[in-house]
């Protein structure tokens, strides 16, 4: 669904195609003039905006500029009259996406919205997301880095959920960083850790004398998250008492500090996070089925470690790298053995178990340039053993073959027909050839390896893994 506007001062046609927008789905909003357009247009955001160049206060295209500029940058289609070749190509020069003539067709209507839209939706995949702290590469990751973007760019309720470990945090604070909002306060609100008896001190705040030991005017978490980004973590744990006056507080966007008889507007987006399944506590009647909507207009699932195996050396070593620079310590690398290990585990606790896996590590070899197995300590070593067992069993069980389908038949030079089976198989032969002529000219040092192949070091142990092959 997109929030779109359409300025048009002829009455009759503003409502037939609101009518036609509000049936394919859409949220249309209506204005007659360039100051009604204005006024709508910085209040509200809009992914499209139909433009009539001839308002009764005023050209439409000396608005266009205005429209361009507001942070959700709307695509805008100029409704032309019929037969005004003039006004179309002043439009296009003027920044709009597209013209269109007001005697078009419901169809030619319908299309010239879809168009914009999906060029709006293909333009914004391609815009680059500012991501600190969250690595990786991988089509996991990139994925659901798309969708963080689109999900900035709106002003729409989101709800990370995932494991525990996953990083939601960090997804929350990078949509807020994407996002209009960047410039203002990120508050976070521990859900987990917020006592009902002091919530609405802690959020609203409170007035001098409100009770007892209230010295003092108080702002609330409320009021520093005012024109920036709220982030309720774990909100599952929110009782039904806290819910409801959640679900009061983004219904009305006001608040009341403790002591105050009046109510404050307050302006903020919100983002919510939880590794509970809020649909199955919802039919358990422990949380609130109206809150829940509310709160996941968009839903993010930010992918666990073991769904990202090609990304796995790069995260460790850069969370070792951090380790190492916060303890003044010389920097240390991951052995091949020990990425091994790591490769062959699940991660349940995900990457804050893999940082507490890595702080041990350092913690027992501070001065190691290269860290071991043998690092490890003993439970966590018996764990990845195990985990390698249970693996190497379950892959040794023999598996049904797959049906074949024509699209997986072979060339007679042993390629799949398949585009993407090709091009995977095709890349993985080429990868190999480097990879062994690297071996053969860095005569299985590692040093010399990395230098001449511009590779990480735990780059260059991943893909030596992934095709068998091993230094020296």
């Amino acid at each position: 669904m997109a929030r779109i506007l359409v300025i048009d001062d002829d009455a009759f046609f503003r409502e037939f195609l609101c009518r036609l927008l509000a049936a394919e789905g859409h949220d249309p909003a209506a204005a007659a003039t360039v100051a009604a357009a204005a006024g709508l247009a910085g209040a509200e955001d809009f992914d499209l905006v139909f433009l009539d160049v001839r308002l009764p206060d005023g050209s439409g295209l000396d608005l266009l500029p205005r429209l361009r500029a507001l942070p959700n940058e709307p695509e805008v289609v100029i409704i032309t009259d019929a037969g005004d070749p003039d006004g179309a190509e002043l439009a296009i020069l003027s920044g709009a996406w597209d013209y269109i003539e007001k005697s078009a067709s419901q169809e030619a209507l319908r299309l010239a919205c879809l168009r914009a839209l999906r060029f709006r939706e293909k333009k914004q995949d391609s815009l680059p997301v500012r991501r600190p702290g969250i690595i990786g590469t991988g089509p996991a990751m990139e994925r659901t880095l798309r969708q963080l973007g689109r999900a900035a760019r709106s002003q729409a309720n989101v709800l990370l959920v995932g494991e525990t470990g996953t990083g939601k945090e960090l997804f929350a604070r990078a949509i807020h960083d994407n996002s209009p909002r960047a410039g203002a306060e990120f508050v976070i609100v521990d859900c987990a850790g917020l006592q009902e008896t002091i919530m609405a001190s802690e959020l609203f705040g409170h007035r001098r004398g409100a009770f007892t030991g209230a010295s003092g005017d108080k702002p609330g978490l409320l009021a520093r998250a005012h024109g920036g980004t709220l982030f309720l973590d774990e909100i599952s744990e929110l009782s039904l008492e806290m819910q409801k006056g959640f679900l009061r507080l983004l219904e009305s966007h006001t608040y009341r500090p403790l002591g105050d008889n009046r109510e404050i507007p307050v302006d903020f987006r919100l983002v919510c996070a939880s590794n509970r399944d809020l649909a199955a506590l919802v039919a358990a009647g422990a949380f609130r089925e109206d809150l829940f909507y509310r709160i996941r207009a968009v839903t993010l699932s930010p992918p666990p470690l073991r769904a990202m195996p090609d990304d796995l050396p790069d995260i460790a070593e850069h969370h070792l790298t951090r380790i190492c620079r916060a303890g003044k310590l010389p920097l240390s690398m991951l052995s091949g053995d020990l990425l091994d290990l790591f490769a062959g585990y699940d991660w349940p606790g995900n990457v804050r178990e893999l940082v507490h896996v890595l702080d041990a590590l350092v913690a027992a070899a501070p001065l190691e340039p290269e860290l071991l197995p043998s690092h490890l300590p003993r439970d966590v070593r018996v764990r990845f053993v195990r985990s390698l067992a249970a693996r190497a069993r379950q892959s040794a069980r023999p598996k049904p073959s797959p049906p074949q389908s024509p699209a997986c038949d072979l060339a007679e030079d042993g390629l799949p027909l398949e585009w993407n089976a090709h091009k995977r198989q095709a890349h993985d032969r080429v990868e190999r050839l480097y990879l062994e002529r690297l071996l053969q000219v860095c005569g299985g040092n590692i040093v010399t390896a990395m230098n001449l192949s511009g590779l990480s070091q735990s780059r260059l142990y991943g893909l030596l893994r992934k095709h068998g092959l091993g230094l020296g």
